[in-house]
């Protein structure tokens, strides 16, 4: 897999947020921002979310991966939120259906075949319920990088 940009400035920790359109766009601004990303990112990860729901449920753990095509993409990279306060989030294997998700890692990926590996990845972090716990509780985005930079890279 091509190496992805990640660092703690690319995690953001939401104490309230509001809802699920806030935090996709909190977090591709990120991205945008330190030039991982075009300016083309926001919207198209909002519209890919609304037809392809990103949201994976694990027991009571529940996360997200929302991306969107490669051409809104500079460098690779992933963005990671860790929702103090679960939202709806449409589930990927059934998009009539809502899960309450914690964790958000966005992806910026320009090989697609770079999704799949990151996908197994993710699901390897949040199915380890102690690390999961761990990533919920942690206080400050150092904190978090920390714990998953490992199960990310």
């Amino acid at each position: 897999m091509a190496s992805l940009k990640f660092d703690e400035s690319l995690v953001k920790i939401f104490e309230q947020p509001p809802n699920r359109e806030k935090v996709e766009r909190d977090l591709a601004a990120k991205l945008v921002e330190q030039g991982y990303a075009k300016l083309s990112f926001t919207e198209a990860i909002l519209q890919r979310e609304l037809t392809y729901p990103t949201g994976l449920e694990f027991g009571s753990f529940a996360a997200a991966i929302p991306h969107c095509a490669p051409e809104n993409v500079n460098t690779p990279a992933l963005c990671v939120g860790v929702l103090k306060s679960p939202i709806a989030w449409g589930r990927m294997d059934d998009k009539n259906q809502t899960c309450q998700v914690s964790f958000v890692t966005m992806l910026a990926i320009i090989d697609p075949k770079d999704h799949l590996s990151m996908l197994q990845k993710v699901v390897g972090l949040i199915r380890d319920a102690d690390l999961a716990q761990r990533i919920l509780y942690a206080g400050d985005p150092a904190e978090v990088y920390g714990l998953v930079h490992d199960k990310l890279a």
